[in-house]
């Protein structure tokens, strides 16, 4: 009985005291103008609320000489050296990160954005003018700040330019071992025993039953709609999926069927396609279908053009402008033909029914011609005006939504098919084509 009520007395004074210096503690505290100099905080609470005051602080810091503003006497408020202030860090917070030291890392980048927000963007543009030796805007010491950083870090910009600086600068032997790199790749997928196992232990997957040369039957009639979407599509689904999809039978018909010369035997083209895929694509059929400029025929492309005209008015006061809307439409064929139309009513209401047989004013049939250099030419004629030949003249190009799908105009004129006298088309109001796929249409080569 004694002990335990010793050891409850001792316990009783531990409270007291604690309670005490508490107290003392918040006096201290509400009559102190500096918290984290109390003598009385334990060592680990003054490392915390150093850290987090080090993380709410302002930008107070020293930057190594190398790093110094070059003119020291500038006014600290304008925003070129303040830019140029938050750059320096900016530095030198990647020079910590590739060093590992991330927590000093960090806190260089939190202090180069508050001073300024777009420092990012600019290091980004000071390093890759560094990088291919283009003359910057900063003054020369900039200039040899970030040399020195090259210098220190020669990996580092191959991480921040990103893929597209690093792809623009590969050499031609780079980008063939990387070729090499994804065909090795593939070939270890074919050494593989890939089977199609079942999400479900009890559910069968009847096409694990056909036999892989029967699937790329199936593939085949599917591409012969030039439904190539759906050929990706499967081939995202799983490793054999993807090997039989890249099937070089499959992409050979496809750029046979694509760049098949009309005006050659069928023999004759398909030897010189050869040909020019060994030469220029390393006998990749893929790439050469996904790179080489084609029409695209799984569709038709559309030009919305507008121009202002004037209106009549009882009196001169007010007079009302007309804003005027037509489109042009073009739909290509496998066979070298096309057809094309000028037009005000909307796609919504033509494209579903646009083919050789439309009826309509302002139609033309005519014959198409890609070269190699992306230059489309069209000869077509009007039912209408028998005895002229209308000669449209393109320049194919790709846009940020796909590959090919863009006609920009280069010349517009016609022939008197009689005099052979020649009237240029003024393109004033002239708008680009843009690709529209239709699912409705069937591809027939």
């Amino acid at each position: 009985m004694k002990a335990e009520s010793s050891g409850t007395s001792e316990l009783e004074n531990f409270r007291e005291q604690w309670k005490a210096e508490i107290s003392r503690q918040h006096k201290k505290d509400s009559h102190s103008k500096s918290p984290a100099t109390s003598a009385n905080i334990s060592n680990a609470s003054v490392d915390v609320k150093k850290s987090l005051e080090l993380s709410e602080e302002s930008i107070e810091i020293e930057v190594p000489s190398t790093f110094e503003l070059t003119n020291t006497n500038s006014d600290s408020t304008d925003p070129e050296t303040i830019s140029h202030k938050a750059l320096e860090i900016y530095v030198k917070a990647v020079t910590k990160e590739r060093e590992g030291n991330l927590s000093e890392a960090l806190k260089y980048y939190r202090q180069a954005l508050k001073l300024d927000p777009t420092t990012e963007h600019s290091y980004r543009k000071q390093l890759y003018n560094v990088v291919n030796g283009k003359t910057i805007d900063q003054d020369s010491e900039s200039f040899n700040f970030f040399t020195k950083h090259l210098e220190e870090v020669p990996q580092f910009p191959y991480i921040f330019i990103g893929e597209d600086y690093e792809k623009g600068n590969k050499s031609l032997e780079q980008q063939i071992k990387d070729d090499n790199s994804i065909f090795n790749l593939i070939n270890s997928f074919r050494d593989l025993q890939l089977d199609l196992l079942p999400l479900k232990p009890n559910k069968e997957v009847y096409i694990a039953k056909l036999p892989n040369e029967l699937i790329v039957c199936i593939l085949h009639q599917l591409i012969i709609r030039g439904d190539v979407t759906s050929l990706e599509r499967f081939a995202l689904t799983c490793k054999k999926f993807f090997l039989l999809s890249r099937e070089i039978s499959l992409w050979r018909y496809l750029c046979e069927k694509a760049y098949r010369d009309n005006s050659l035997p069928l023999a004759v083209s398909n030897v010189l396609i050869e040909e020019y895929v060994k030469l220029y694509y390393h006998s990749d059929w893929k790439r050469m279908y996904i790179e080489r400029p084609r029409i695209r025929l799984d569709g038709v492309f559309i030009s919305t053009c507008n121009y202002l005209r004037p209106g009549s008015a009882e009196n001169t006061w007010n007079q009302p402008i007309h804003l005027v809307t037509y489109y042009r439409y073009i739909r290509f064929y496998s066979d070298g033909t096309c057809v094309a139309l000028l037009t005000t009513n909307e796609p919504i209401n033509v494209v579903k029914n646009f083919g050789c047989d439309y009826k309509s004013k302002s139609f033309m049939n005519g014959k198409w011609e890609l070269s190699d250099n992306h230059i489309l030419m069209i000869q077509a004629k009007d039912p209408d005006l028998r005895k002229f030949t209308f000669h449209l003249i393109f320049d194919l190009k790709s846009t940020h939504r796909g590959r090919h799908n863009k006609l920009t105009w280069i010349e517009y004129y016609s022939i008197n098919n009689f005099t052979d006298e020649r009237t240029d088309i003024s393109l004033k109001n002239e708008k680009s084509y843009f690709f529209s796929k239709v699912k409705s249409y069937i591809v027939v080569w």
